[in-house]
């Protein structure tokens, strides 16, 4: 699922184009993606976007009539803006060059979803997301403050989107990892300095990852392939900070990437979802 870099990095990448121009048409919309009726997507014809931004996980066109389209892509949910429309498209739009927006979502399942808000709409769907850790208002003392709120494992708080804008399995993974710190440790126990670790990695980890990402968003969302992580989703390889071997411990529905040396003092995780696939 795209998280805050790589969804920063394509607001960064494409506002310039997509307010250039009015949009023509919202040739298609697929039912099952678009989660409002009133108003219609239509009404966007004939406007321009003044503005392109994003919160959270989420991508905002704002149009001059003060509506804004929300697009989250979910996990298979798959942007680009050009002129070559992919078979798998559920949402298109199309603007007066013939330069499309397009949302498509390969596969039968439906998860990628689309409003079009008014600014009270909007307001209410985005309450009760939590702070951008990239605003200067995230201090390390207000990052203290969020995790005394939302008590928990660390990897688990930094996905929560009610403690923390925008931070998903990949990037919880290489936050720790660049703050040198367990995946699983409480964060009721953090010290000071790991708390200051913290805060710096997830600054620095995001921070960096846009810059690198925006060259590369030119298309559109990047994907997977060109991610550049250093130990999410590199089981087995060396970390590229001790050599030691990357290790992971696998959920249901994510998996966490660790290096025992840097992180856990050399202890190995037990992954129990493994041993039962063993037995």
């Amino acid at each position: 699922m795209p998280e805050l870099p790589e969804l920063e990095a394509f607001v960064i990448a494409q506002r310039e184009r997509l307010t250039a121009e009015p949009i023509e048409d919202v040739p298609l919309v697929h039912f099952a993606t678009m989660k409002t009726f009133d108003p219609a997507p239509a009404t966007l014809a004939g406007q321009r976007l003044t503005a392109v931004g994003r919160r959270a996980k989420r991508l905002l066109f704002t149009a001059e009539d003060g509506l804004t389209l929300v697009i989250h892509p979910m996990s298979a949910g798959r942007l680009t803006v050009g002129t070559k429309r992919m078979k798998s498209a559920v949402l298109v739009v199309k603007f007066a060059s013939g330069l499309e927006l397009v949302l498509a979502e390969p596969g039968s399942k439906r998860r990628a979803s689309a409003w079009l808000l008014d600014p009270a709409g909007l307001e209410a769907e985005l309450s009760g997301i939590g702070p951008e850790p990239l605003d200067p208002a995230f201090t390390v003392e207000a990052l203290a403050a969020t995790l005394a709120a939302h008590p928990g494992q660390l990897h688990a708080t930094l996905r929560e989107q009610r403690a923390i804008a925008g931070i998903g399995r990949a990037f919880a993974n290489e936050i720790l990892w660049a703050g040198k710190l367990a995946p699983f440790q409480r964060t009721a126990t953090m010290s000071d300095e790991q708390m200051l670790a913290l805060h710096s990695a997830i600054v620095i980890t995001l921070s960096e990852a846009i810059e690198r990402l925006v060259p590369l968003s030119a298309d559109g969302l990047v994907g997977n392939a060109k991610r550049g992580h250093a130990v999410h989703n590199r089981l087995g390889e060396a970390c590229p900070r001790c050599g030691d071997v990357i290790r992971r411990v696998s959920f249901e529905e994510h998996t966490v990437y660790y290096c025992a040396t840097c992180q856990t003092g050399g202890k190995i995780l037990a992954d129990r979802r493994m041993s039962r696939l063993l037995r």
